[in-house]
Order: C-alpha cells, then structure tokens, then sequence
C-alpha cells in the first residue's frame, strides 16, 4: 500500500527545490575558474645562440661553437664542445634510468639529487660540480642526458634540454649506448674483438680503453701493448698481486688469463696474449700483445660469461706483418746467422732477488756464451768464465728478422740456473741496445720456483769476443743499464767484474769454446 507525503515533509521538499534553483539561475553561463599553485622547481628558458638540427632521432638547439654527432645508433646522439665538455642524449627504458641514478647516486656520495621543470618538462636526476645525469619524458619516450663539463643550471644544457623533441618511434637503447652486440676493430684492423649486447663503444677519447658494460658501472678496457718494454711493465705489475692464473688459447695463440684483488680492494680480470711478432696498421699503428681487463666486487662478477665470451673473440689479423715481423724463409741464412754465431763475453748479475735470496743481489759472474743457429731456432749456452765453468744458461729462442742484420730473439724453452724458461719468458734484441754500443747485446729474466714463486732476477750485457768494452757511446749515467758492475762517471764506461784482469789478456786470442775455459771442461 502506497503511503503519501505528509505536509511537514512537502514543506521541506518545495523550500529544497527553491534553494537549488536560486543556485542554478545565480551560476548560469559561468565557469569554475581552477586554483594555480607556482611551480617553485621550475627554471627559465635561456636564449642561446645556435640552430635547430635533427640528428638521429632527435630535433635539437645546437649552441654556436658546437656538434651533434649521431652515435651508436640513431638514437644515441652527443653534443660537445670539446673533449671536456659534452652532453650525451639517448632514448632509454624508463625504468634503466631510474636505476641508473640511484646506482649513481648509492656509489658517490658526491651526488646529489636534484628535479626540476623547464618549459613545462619534469627533470630529474642527479649532479655533483660540473657534471650531472637527468631524465625525462619527452612525448612517448624517456630521454636521458649525461653531461660532462657543464652545471644543469648553465644556459646550454637548459636551453638545448628545452629544445629537444624526439621522433615517436624512436629505439629504446640501453644506457651508454645502443647495446646491441657487435664487432670492435682496433688500429684500423690489428685485431676485432666480438661483443654481446651487454658491451658498448666508449667514446674514441677514452684514455684507457675501447669498450663499456650496458650499465655504465664496470667497464672493461681493450688496448693494444705497443712495446716490448711496456709488455714487461704490465707483467711486472701483475706480479706484484697474489694472481690465479689460467692459461688457454685464443685465436691460435696462448693466452695467459689473470684474477686478483688490487690495491683498492677490487677484484681486477685481465687477460694478456702476447704476439710471436709485431703488428703493424695501415696507420702505423704497433702491438705486441693484445690486453684486456675489468674489475668487480667478485671474480664472478668481473669475470662474467659475456667479459669471457668477449675475451675469446680475439681476432689478430696475421696478414699485418711489416718488416720488422718474422721471416718468411724459414731457414737460417745470411748476416743475422753470422751475427749470432760468433764467441761472446761479458757477465751476468743478480740485479734483484726474493727475501731468501736478497743477499746474492749485485754478484756478478764472468761468462761466455754461444749460440746456435738451426733454421729460425737459436740455441743459447752460458758458462761461467773465472770460476766453476758451469753451465748458467741453457735456452732455445725462435728467431725473428727484421730491417736490422741481427733481427731478434724470443725464449720458447730451456732452463736458466737450473729454473725453467718457457715462451717468451725473456728475449733479446740488439736494436734496443745500439745506442749504448755496436755489438752489444742485453737480456733480462725473472725466475720462479716449481710452485711458480718468484725467486731471482738475472741481468746478462754480453759482446762479442775480442771485443773492446771502452768503445762505448758516451752516455749520461741515467741511461746506463740500472745494474752495471763497474762504471766510471766520468766516461760512463762499462767492463765485466775481471775485464781488466783476466779478459784484456786473451781478447786477442781466439775464442776458447765453451769446454776449455781456465782449464775447466763443462759437459754439454
């Protein structure tokens, strides 16, 4: 049963209905005007000169004075002004981004995080003095910019992040570059090394290396050795760590492979593939080895699957072969065969030593030596003159020819002092040694122990017999090899511990082999 409205109830109803009329007649025709709060982050436009350029996928302001250069990808693009001073503009995931500045952020406390509006864009990121990391959305797509050299408040960075527009179907790449994998060719062909998708480019005025992981925190540096010499100083330093080495093959050639703790705590990954020869680039470019590392908080981590899968790419392009490489016949011939195989005298010295044996540093020992010659292999003999006559050296060199008469020598096998010597353990080459004399020949090698303990350093400077060792260059005394037995300061002469004594006397006569010297026979 329906039930009807009392007359209490109808007066409120009709004094209801008056009230929202009142209210509609009064609002007609008019509309609710919004409250705007002042954005107090936002920053000013500035006016700088330039022009507006497209490249890659980018629409931008470039500065009077300043290149954009498309990248790795068309969405990778770099705007600098010198090598100091650069922004970096790619097309990222959102998500890599953030990541990416927290990990920043985490690592150096010296950053500090900052957001801001331009033009009506919402920035953030971080920055620390004259170099900054910000992010953004940019119509449909997140752009990161990484600057070098410039505050984000400085006008360029603010009037070229004001400026930028990006085309809608822009690639998303991961930070640092376009992350695809690829090939990197290093000294116009000396050698190209595979990468997966988790390596990048560095940029080509990268001081140290070549090539950087996706997420811009390690990095891995792949270099060419150029020298003999600096091959010995990156050897020496290794060995100063407690190392675990492993030992495989890369492109036909062995590979030593390195992991241990630094000096800072890291753990470094390094891999060194020493060459037979040298290579030379079209350019001119040199190397005698081919050197990679990184380093990470584990050995895991910096010897991961891909740095490994990367560091087995190694692709040396034997074609590369100058003048200065080995020979192509193969045969021992010729001035270089007559260069060795002569009688030489001279001495060898301990120049450094472990705690076991630090006593014996700076004994020197007469000596003469032969070598052999047998197609491209060079058998060397040392024995003692003046003492016990005994066999000190006992090693096997390939031969390699070069622009020089003597061309050179590289160990492959032997013993020195009763200790191993394996390839390239130590070699000899007398160009290096022709500014201090003519005919005059030095090498260098450090011995280890079964348990691959470092135990001594032995020096030897030999020359040929009958030959006068006051014919030597003048030179400063900074030049002279650091362990010489006797020298005089004032003509930087250079003579074995009995030159005077025992050597002026018989230089003349013939070379008295190696199994009659002071009447001790030595048994080869």
């Amino acid at each position: 049963m329906s039930k009807k409205m009392t007359f209490r109830k109808k007066g409120l109803a009709v004094i209801l209905c008056l009230m929202m009329g009142i209210a509609t007649i009064a609002g007609c025709g008019k509309e609710e005007t919004p409250v705007v709060e002042a954005d107090e982050d936002a920053l000013e436009v500035p006016e700088v000169k330039g022009k507006e350029e497209t490249v890659g996928a980018f629409t931008l302001l470039v500065p009077k004075g300043m290149e954009a250069d498309e990248g790795s990808s068309e969405s990778v693009v770099t705007l600098s002004e010198d090598d100091d001073k650069n922004i970096v503009f790619q097309v990222v995931d959102k998500g890599d981004a953030k990541d990416y500045v927290k990990a920043l952020i985490e690592e150096d406390d010296s950053y500090e995080e900052i957001s801001f509006s331009l033009d009506g864009t919402k920035w953030t990121g971080a920055s620390y003095k004259k170099d900054f990391v910000v992010y953004a959305k940019i119509g449909k797509a997140t752009v990161i910019a990484i600057g070098t050299g410039y505050k984000y408040t400085d006008d360029i960075p603010l009037a070229v992040l004001a400026s930028l527009e990006v085309e809608s179907g822009a690639e998303t790449v991961a930070i640092g570059g376009a992350g695809k994998g690829g090939t990197y060719v290093y000294g116009n062909g000396l050698y190209t090394v595979q990468y997966t998708g988790a390596y990048r480019e560095a940029d080509p005025s990268s001081e140290f290396g070549d090539l950087v992981s996706k997420d811009g925190n390690q990095k891995v540096y792949i270099t060419a050795v150029e020298s003999f010499d600096a091959l010995d100083d990156l050897e020496n330093e290794i060995m100063y760590y407690d190392y675990t080495l492993e030992n495989f093959t890369v492109d036909g050639k062995e590979a030593f492979f390195f992991t241990y703790e630094d000096y800072f705590g890291d753990i470094t990954a390094e891999l060194v593939i020493p060459l037979d020869w040298v290579y030379m680039s079209t350019s001119g470019d040199e190397m005698v080895a081919v050197h990679i590392y990184t380093t990470g908080s584990t050995v895991e981590e910096a010897a991961s699957d891909d740095f490994m899968e990367l560091v087995k790419s190694v692709d040396v392009d034997d074609m590369l072969v100058t003048d200065i490489g080995p020979g192509s016949s193969g045969v021992a011939s010729g001035d270089w065969a007559e260069y060795w195989e002569r009688g030489w005298y001279g001495f060898w010295i301990v120049s450094n030593a472990c705690d076991d044996f630090e006593s014996n540093i700076g004994f020197a020992y007469d000596c003469l030596a032969t070598f052999d010659c047998d197609g491209d292999e060079v058998h060397m003999q040392v024995v003692n003159a003046k003492s016990e006559g005994d066999l000190d050296v006992d090693v096997y060199f390939d031969h390699y020819s070069d622009s020089t008469v003597s061309g050179w020598l590289i160990s492959n096998d032997g013993q020195i002092l009763g200790y191993d010597i394996g390839y390239y353990d130590t070699y000899i080459d007398p160009e290096s040694d022709s500014q201090l004399l003519e005919d005059y020949i030095s090498m260098s090698v450090d011995l280890y122990d079964d348990d691959g303990n470092w135990v001594l350093e032995i020096s030897f400077f030999l020359r040929p017999w009958g030959s006068d060792f006051n014919e030597f260059n003048y030179v400063d005394e900074d030049d002279l090899p650091y362990m010489c037995v006797n020298w005089d300061p004032v003509t930087a002469d250079m003579f074995p511990f009995n030159y005077d004594t025992w050597y002026v006397n018989v230089m003349d006569d013939p070379f008295p082999g190696l199994d009659a010297i002071i009447g001790q026979v030595v048994s080869n």
